[in-house]
């Protein structure tokens, strides 16, 4: 979703070594991610915007952005020409294989991907197994089936299917900062934002009707969201927020992004994104329906 990235830099050149194949009944392993750091907030200073991972694209080593506020397996990055007949390509992530369709566009990415962030990958990548992301270490790690259907600490997620067949999205109810609960659409997309108000409303009714202006505790600003230019605004919220229970937020941010083109199948409330969760441990459980978040020094049973 709020996908502002179109290339990266060059990672070290034992990254990618680290990467190993997973398979079935096999212990999850640990993998290196990179975080995106840009200025999204003029002024404001680089921040943390992307979790980047290493991916394979017919066997060929490249980068894709994790988005799970996006439902499709894969969104190329480079337009796919409308052609007779397109290509399979197969996407590797920690050694988990998807075929996906692409276009002489991709074919020609693929002779720089090292140098490109190629494409964006979305839940329905992940669907039947558990991601894990370790975000204050900037590692990951998925595995087939399911970790957290018996494990107590963890919470359940819907996951609608709201256009088309593939893929959903993650949508969890939390504790709002005016004391209300509210359903939220979890979006790692959305790395520099805490909490994201869907529409003027829910903006004023977690802000106190805050105006959607300038002033001394309004910031404006813009995102690029996939070449278009947002226009943004955030606030501190007197309130806090609980995203699951015993984590709490104080006085989070609140942002609203007049995206109008994002309209979700049913009544959400706000994005919630990685600000406050980059010393976290994410688990999403996709088979359950079920994530958790937890300390570095606290794990899921099936990673400790």
């Amino acid at each position: 979703m709020m996908s502002s990235i179109l290339k990266v830099a060059k990672y070290a050149a034992g990254m990618m070594g680290l990467v190993g194949s997973l398979q079935v009944g096999a212990a999850p392993t640990w993998q290196p991610f990179e975080w995106v750091e840009t200025e999204v907030v003029p002024g404001a200073g680089a921040v943390k915007s992307g979790v980047i991972l290493p991916i394979k694209v017919n066997g060929v080593a490249c980068y894709g952005q994790l988005d799970t506020g996006t439902p499709n397996t894969v969104t190329w990055h480079q337009h796919v020409a409308t052609e007779q007949t397109l290509k399979d390509f197969d996407i590797e992530i920690s050694g988990r294989h998807r075929s996906v369709k692409g276009g002489s566009a991709q074919v020609d990415v693929l002779r720089a991907c090292k140098d490109t962030l190629i494409a964006t990958i979305g839940n329905a990548f992940f669907d039947d197994g558990t991601l894990t992301l370790d975000l204050k270490n900037a590692r990951f790690s998925f595995a087939p089936g399911s970790m957290l259907e018996k494990d107590p600490m963890s919470h359940p997620f819907a996951f609608p299917r709201w256009a088309g067949n593939e893929g959903g999205h993650i949508v969890v109810r939390i504790g709002l900062p005016n004391g209300a609960e509210g359903d939220v659409l979890f979006d790692t997309g959305a790395a520099s934002f805490g909490l994201s108000a869907l529409t003027e409303t829910d903006w004023g009714a977690m802000t106190g009707n805050a105006p959607l202006r300038a002033s001394a505790t309004v910031r404006t600003y813009s995102v690029n969201s996939w070449g278009k230019q947002i226009p943004c605004y955030d606030t501190t919220s007197a309130g806090s927020m609980q995203i699951v229970p015993g984590v709490s937020i104080a006085n989070p941010r609140i942002a609203y992004c007049a995206q109008e083109s994002f309209k979700p199948g049913q009544k959400l409330v706000a994005l919630l994104g990685l600000r406050d969760l980059s010393d976290r441990i994410v688990t999403l459980d996709y088979p359950a329906r079920r994530w958790m978040i937890s300390s570095p020094t606290s794990t899921p049973a099936g990673l400790r």
